[in-house]
């Protein structure tokens, strides 16, 4: 969750900072660790309106023209001075002029970015482990190849997915026409003749004439659809109860689960790559991550790994992860390699989902096809059947 906090310092400054946290309980025990006090808290995001984020594409552009000119020998500030102005987007524009003036003020690269706010929270806490460790270059150039890797895995389920999707929409319209257009004129047509209809020419005529006499229903239950829609995606409680449901589904459940198995081994192998301390990556993986189950076992993870626990066992009593996952993890623990041990599961998942995903998607196009031909043909029977008994009976 995303804050606005007004504060004040012992020398009587009051400033007005954006930060990051789970509660605003939690944010007001920070800002006074840092030797603040809080005067107001607002959160500044809801579960209908979020904070905007950068746009990952104009971020990995940025990324990649620092990286050329901190390879090049070119200072931190200077670099950032010099790719300030440049680049399309003016959100990125904007938020880099602010982090400009505050490294111009001594503030530390990490710090501007998280008071910048639109930086994503993964990113800031690479370059935090870049600037910990000194190798801020090598860091960035690890998080560049994962924002690549990550957006080539999504454009390929986003486009195994497309052509079933149209499918079902275009399904979907084709029986709003025949039962909204289509039946109610045939049920005309019958009325006003003698002919003996089938049970299921009947049962059909009969509801096409109830949806078309309920199209303000539809419509309300169209846009109860799209605030359900938009409710699931952007409140926590909604992610939770699509979360629940998509795990509930033979094979999909696991395919998920999967799918969330390799995002936590990545992030986490990048960031333990970059040198950031394992409870400061579980914490960051616990902040970015996608699930809402997965959030809220890390919590009991990362206070578990705290408390002197190893990684692995806190994850089996977790139970969160592919079991898999958990076991490489206790190879990696055991060998002292296990930044490179996530990244090896993380490739085997990964590898995993997209033959699932390319298996499931190549089989639901025959399948809706064969249901809408199924569909159109009893359709067809049940309005048809009624005309060619009359025509048999005239003859």
């Amino acid at each position: 969750m995303r804050f606005t906090v007004r504060l004040t310092h012992a020398n009587g400054d009051v400033l007005v900072r954006e930060y990051e946290a789970d509660s605003a309980e939690a944010l007001q025990a920070r800002v006074l660790a840092e030797g603040g006090f809080p005067l107001e808290v607002k959160r500044t995001d809801t579960a209908f309106r979020s904070r905007n984020q950068l746009k990952t594409e104009s971020l990995v552009l940025f990324n990649q023209e620092l990286l050329a000119l901190l390879k090049a020998g070119i200072p931190l500030l200077q670099s950032l001075e010099l790719l300030v102005g440049h680049g399309k987007d003016p959100q990125l524009r904007r938020s880099l002029a602010q982090v400009v003036e505050l490294v111009r003020e001594g503030m530390s690269f990490s710090d501007a970015l998280e008071q910048a706010g639109t930086f994503p929270p993964i990113y800031r806490s690479n370059v935090v482990a870049g600037e910990r460790s000194g190798t801020l270059p090598e860091v960035l150039a690890r998080w560049l190849a994962f924002q690549k890797f990550s957006q080539t895995s999504r454009r390929r389920i986003i486009e195994a997915l497309f052509y079933p999707a149209f499918l079902m929409l275009v399904m979907g319209l084709a029986l709003g026409v025949i039962f909204n257009v289509v039946l109610p004129r045939f049920a005309e047509f019958y009325a006003g003749g003698d002919i003996e209809m089938p049970f299921f020419t009947r049962m059909l005529l009969g509801a096409g004439k109830v949806v078309s006499s309920t199209l303000w229903l539809q419509g309300i239950a169209a846009v109860g659809l799209i605030v359900l829609a938009r409710w699931m995606a952007s409140s926590e409680a909604g992610r939770k109860l699509a979360e629940r449901m998509l795990l509930m589904l033979p094979k999909v459940g696991t395919l998920y689960r999967m799918y969330h198995s390799s995002v936590f081994a990545r992030t986490l192998g990048v960031l333990l790559s970059g040198g950031l301390p394992a409870v400061q990556a579980l914490e960051v993986v616990q902040r970015t991550s996608p699930s809402e189950r997965m959030k809220a076992s890390l919590i009991t993870i990362t206070n578990q790994v705290r408390a002197g626990s190893s990684l692995h066992l806190a994850l089996e009593q977790a139970k969160v992860l592919d079991p898999l996952a958990v076991e490489m993890v206790r190879v990696g623990e055991q060998s002292s390699a296990l930044p490179e041990m996530l990244n090896h599961v993380a490739d085997f998942f990964d590898q995993e989902v997209e033959k699932a995903t390319t298996a499931v998607t190549s089989l639901i196009g025959p399948v809706m096809i064969l249901f809408m031909g199924v569909v159109v043909l009893a359709l067809l029977l049940a309005i048809y059947v009624p005309l060619f008994n009359a025509s048999s009976v005239v003859h």
